[in-house]
């Protein structure tokens, strides 16, 4: 029996030598697929926040157009209401003129 049991032992022992070469084997492939994980990751999270810091840049731009726009549209009005009030003014100083 002793020969039969060592044999047995041998088997066992190299089973489990052989499962822990394909469990460190699978560990260095996950390893490696998630090393290539992060790295995605890492460069979408980049493309993400210079994104965001674009799209916050266009925000300020375009509040700053809004209100210079606006400005400019008031400005418009004031100088086309001027213009109505010069016209009157001469429209009603032209009939007494002749």
């Amino acid at each position: 029996m002793d020969g039969r049991t060592a044999s047995l032992e041998n088997l066992v022992v190299d089973f489990k030598e052989s499962l822990e070469r394909q469990i460190s084997g699978w560990e260095t492939n996950l390893v490696a697929r998630f090393d290539n994980q992060a790295s995605r990751l890492d460069r979408q999270a980049g493309l993400m926040q210079t994104g965001n810091r674009w799209i916050s840049r266009l925000n300020d731009w375009s509040e700053r157009m809004d209100a210079a726009m606006e400005v400019k549209e008031r400005q418009i009005v004031d100088l086309t209401r001027r213009i109505e009030k010069l016209d009157r003014q001469a429209s009603e100083q032209s009939p007494e003129s002749s």
